[in-house]
């Protein structure tokens, strides 16, 4: 097993998350690869701190970008993964249970016929939690990430970034991360940075499994909870879904999701007319996801009318910095 995660100037919640992965049953062998994405913080003092602590392998990606670090990674250790090995997935503000990594290698030994693992994901919310979020509370699982699921078969789009497994097999035939997906260096990014490869891996026949017991909490910060940054969230979710769903797709469906989001829209401005006070951050949040679905969806037809770039003809271009690597 080989645990991989990114961080960028994480260096109080990664401290936290390194913590606690000190009470977790490690499985003999594994190694947690941790790439520093250009942290200008104390993010690499941390790692030193844990490296005779935790089987830490460090790496230094400096194009930013989630996707980038992940392949960073997978292109380093995927010719030496055997088929059947779990290769779990994670982020840097988790605070596992003792029994994660067990839960996930038991789930995977109990059902051989599935590739991809999915965890149930629980908050860990900070202290300025306010009732004012009530309204958006069936958003959250977008918001901050959360999952939950019976134990059992599931789509693999229920495989979310803090808690998620794959078997060596997938990566080996050379699937990858979309980097154009999930967090970078800007605001505006398109969410969906795990849900656009589980989406392919869908499509493509893999089975997946829902592993319930195998639990991580997810650190939300004091700065997700405020109002702007979960318009921002519901303009990245709704922007991530029209870009995935317009890929392939022509003028029909351009209109089709160009029509949904005026929908939504003009709905969200009605409400605003007779909502309370409580219920205003919903029907921004509508709002806002309704103009990311347009946006992306636009995004996307017009890009797969341009000639392509060099980056996209080749993406290995983009992998051509040094990579520092010390296990």
């Amino acid at each position: 097993m080989i645990v991989i995660l990114s961080t960028f100037n994480g260096e109080t919640r990664l401290r936290d998350m390194l913590e606690a992965m000190l009470r977790v049953r490690i499985p003999a062998g594994t190694r947690f690869h941790v790439v520093d994405n250009a942290s200008t913080d104390g993010t690499r003092t941390v790692l030193a701190e844990y490296e005779s602590k935790l089987p830490l392998v460090i790496y230094n990606q400096p194009l930013r970008g989630k996707n980038h670090c992940l392949n960073l990674v997978l292109n380093a250790v995927s010719h030496k993964l055997e088929p059947n090995e779990l290769v779990v997935l994670t982020d840097d503000d988790i605070l596992p249970s003792a029994e994660w990594l067990d839960e996930m290698q038991a789930a995977a030994n109990a059902h051989p016929d599935c590739d991809i693992f999915a965890g149930r994901i629980l908050p860990h919310w900070p202290s300025n939690y306010s009732p004012r979020l009530e309204p958006v509370r069936r958003h959250f699982g977008i918001l901050f990430s959360l999952t939950s699921h019976v134990e059992g078969p599931c789509n693999a789009a229920e495989a979310w970034g803090p808690n998620m497994a794959v078997r060596g097999h997938v990566f080996k035939s050379g699937i990858r991360f979309d980097p154009r997906f999930g967090p970078n260096s800007t605001i505006g990014y398109p969410m969906g940075s795990e849900t656009e490869m589980m989406e392919r891996l869908d499509n493509a026949g893999y089975r997946a499994w829902f592993a319930e017991r195998a639990c991580v909490r997810h650190m939300i910060r004091a700065s997700q909870l405020d109002s702007t940054s979960i318009v921002q969230r519901g303009f990245r979710h709704g922007y991530g879904v029209g870009w995935r769903r317009q890929r392939g797709q022509g003028s029909l469906r351009l209109l089709m999701s160009l029509g949904n989001a005026l929908r939504g829209l003009v709905a969200a401005h009605v409400r605003h007319l007779w909502t309370s006070e409580a219920d205003l951050l919903l029907q921004d949040y509508h709002e806002a996801w309704a103009r990311g679905l347009a946006s992306g969806a636009l995004f996307e037809f017009r890009r797969s009318r341009e000639v392509p770039s060099a980056a996209e003809l080749f993406p290995e271009l983009e992998e051509e910095f040094p990579v520092n690597a010390r296990d």
